[in-house]
Order: C-alpha cells, then structure tokens, then sequence
C-alpha cells in the first residue's frame, strides 16, 4: 500500500525537527522509521531523499522564514514551529505540482497536532504573507508579461 501524502509529510516534519536535536546515520534512522511507522525501506528512502532537498534549500528557506516572521526573531521561533514552516515554505516554493495552499492548510494542521492553536495563527500569518508576496504577485507579474508580448503575425 502506498504512503499517503498525508503521513508522508508528518515523518518528514518528525525527520526534520529531530535533526535539529541530533544528527543521526540515515540507515538507523531507517531502520526505527520502518518498525515505528511500518513503512517500506523505498518509502523511507523517498523521504530521506525529501529531507536532503530541504536540507540543500535551507538557507533560502530560512531567510524568507526570517523576512516574513513579524512577530519573532528567527532563533526564538520554537522548533516544532520553525520546522512546519521549512517543510511549508519548502513545499510552497519548490514543488510546483504542490498548490501554495495545501501546503499551508497542512502546515497549519501540523501544527495543531504537534503545538498549539495560537501557533498555528503564527504560522498561518507567515505562511500567507509569503504566498501574498512570493507566489501571488509573482504569478500576476508572470501573467502581466505574458499579456503585454506582441502578437506574432505570419
């Protein structure tokens, strides 16, 4: 049976936030993932590939995590949080076959699950200012450009 999306992305945020405790080896890590969450070793290995991407796109995705973030400076967001916000944010702006918007309801169930209501609006409010500024206008922009090319006659 095939992973949900769903779960798929839960271990991930799970991978996530624990490397930012400890660097484990990816085979233990594999090992644990398979019996904890009685996944395959391919399903494992699709993740782990997920979390190395995240993982090479970090710079980026923090430093729009810390442009967009208002109400806190970036090292106090709390992990659970910040986590959410990379896989979000990662999702948002590198998985064009992903909508901007599941990613952000999902982020947002996320975090009801692992933290609280009033994070889940923190997160909401930097996931939506991203999506407004990033993906909205540059989509519009992108739309704008199109309409305004001159017309190719034969």
């Amino acid at each position: 049976m095939a992973l949900s999306q769903q779960k798929s992305r839960e271990i991930l945020f799970q991978i996530l936030f624990s490397h930012d405790f400890s660097a484990v080896d990816d085979e233990e890590v594999t090992e644990f993932m398979m019996k904890e969450f009685f996944i395959t070793r391919k399903a494992v290995r699709e993740i782990l590939a997920q979390k190395t991407e995240i993982e090479g796109h970090l710079p980026e995705i923090d430093a729009k995590i810390t442009s967009f973030s208002k109400s806190y400076d970036f090292h106090r967001i709390p992990k659970v949080e910040l986590n959410v916000l990379r896989l979000a944010v990662y999702e948002m702006l590198y998985l064009s076959s992903l909508p901007p918007k599941v990613s952000i309801a999902e982020a947002i169930r996320l975090t009801r699950k692992y933290s609280t209501a009033e994070s889940a609006s923190f997160i909401n409010a930097v996931l939506d200012a991203i999506y407004q500024t990033e993906i909205k206008e540059t989509a519009a922009a992108g739309q704008e450009d199109e309409l305004s090319l001159p017309a190719l006659t034969t």
